[in-house]
């Protein structure tokens, strides 16, 4: 109550800011028991966990003509569409003196309108929309990689997914290092070998047609991730984007062209490396002394100069699996008696998983797979297929 409120008008809140019960369990339903502005679950206390309603109706325009964004012009001020369920924190931080000029009426209506998409869309999805997601994070050299869930929920939506269940399946390297040592590659690859085995079995049992992969870290490993998927099982793979650091695929054409080149003809036809230089240039000077002298060297790379932020698409990710596929294929018809490729990536993370993830596992050539750590040389780290 305010000090300029008369007592007619504080007789009138009093008498006519009663919302009915139709309009209470509209609103509950509509926002799924969770507050509108903040997303906490109003329906369960967080410390005993016993079902108690402790949500709060907010008025987006005040009931009183004289409260927080006030509007004459609105005459049924207990509608569903002028209210939000809110927690009591949120309640008061939007009602408290001064605070309108931040949140106005406009941004109330678009946290509520929000809210309620994202939980129609949410409820709204059959069983063959949901997927099994699979999160991998490691640090890369000694940089602390993060991947939150509301970041995969949301990019998951957009593409019309819902979450199978609360918790993700993770592999979460992030408190290991060593990356220079082959232990490290040689205990990490048995762990993610370990992980998906059982993922896929609980796949199988439980008859989820579909999995999402988010998944950053030393490339190495993350090509090993994709080799150990099933590629039988209809997969999408998410980036991570630099500008707004969001896992959503950007909408429109895809832009990436990518090209094959032979760059260095060895004596020995047996011996063939493999340059990736998307994300940036393989540098000559990095790779191992015999790799230049001896071996058959390919790249393939971007048509234009090599940069991080090429791959905005999921169509760009998608023609980068046909050429290197095509690539391979062109490389075993070139080497009839090759049995393994060395290889040097310098690609974003959802391109290292697909190479694992084209591989034909019965015809293609092993890939020994080498790693620079801190600028340094490249060398062998594992390999797959």
């Amino acid at each position: 109550m305010t000090k300029n409120q008369n007592l007619s008008e504080i007789s009138e809140i009093k008498k006519g800011r009663g919302i009915d019960e139709n309009t209470k369990v509209l609103l509950f339903a509509k926002s799924a028991g969770r507050c509108e502005i903040c997303n906490k679950l109003v329906i369960k206390d967080s410390t005993t966990r016993e079902q108690f309603i402790w949500g709060e109706m907010a008025h987006i325009y005040a009931f009183s003509n004289k409260g927080p964004r006030a509007n004459k012009k609105v005459v049924d001020k207990n509608n569903a569409g002028n209210l939000l369920l809110a927690c009591p924190d949120c309640h008061e931080k939007i009602d408290k003196t001064g605070q309108d000029k931040y949140y106005t009426a406009q941004q109330l209506k678009d946290y509520k309108s929000e809210h309620e998409k994202r939980i129609l869309l949410s409820t709204g999805f059959d069983q063959k929309r949901q997927t099994k997601v699979l999160k991998m994070v490691a640090n890369i050299n000694s940089e602390t990689v993060k991947l939150a869930t509301p970041d995969i929920v949301k990019a998951l939506m957009k593409e019309g997914l819902i979450p199978c269940e609360d918790k993700f399946e993770e592999i979460d390297f992030s408190n290991n290092s060593g990356q220079d040592s082959s232990s490290y590659w040689k205990s990490k690859s048995q762990d993610i070998n370990n992980t998906l085995s059982k993922f896929y079995s609980d796949l199988k049992r439980e008859k989820i047609e579909h999995v999402s992969i988010f998944g950053i870290g030393p490339i190495p490993l993350l090509m090993y991730l994709g080799s150990k998927s099933d590629n039988k099982i209809k997969t999408k793979i998410f980036q991570c984007h630099r500008d707004g650091e969001n896992w959503e695929w950007k909408n429109g054409k895809p832009k990436a062209d990518y090209q094959l080149n032979t760059v260095n003809r060895g004596p020995d036809k047996s011996k063939v490396a493999l340059l990736l230089s998307l994300s940036g240039t393989i540098k000559r000077d990095l790779l191992p002394t015999d790799i230049n002298k001896k071996y058959y060297i390919y790249e393939l790379s971007l048509v234009g100069s090599p940069n991080y932020n090429f791959l905005r698409t999921e169509k760009d990710l998608l023609n980068f699996e046909k050429s290197f596929s095509t690539a391979i294929s062109q490389i075993k018809n070139d080497h009839p008696s090759l049995k393994s490729i060395d290889i040097f990536p310098a690609v974003p993370a959802p391109v290292a998983i697909v190479c694992g993830r084209a591989l034909n596992k019965n015809s293609d050539p092993k890939l020994r797979i080498y790693n620079t750590y801190n600028k340094n040389k490249f060398k062998y780290s594992l390999t797959i297929n």
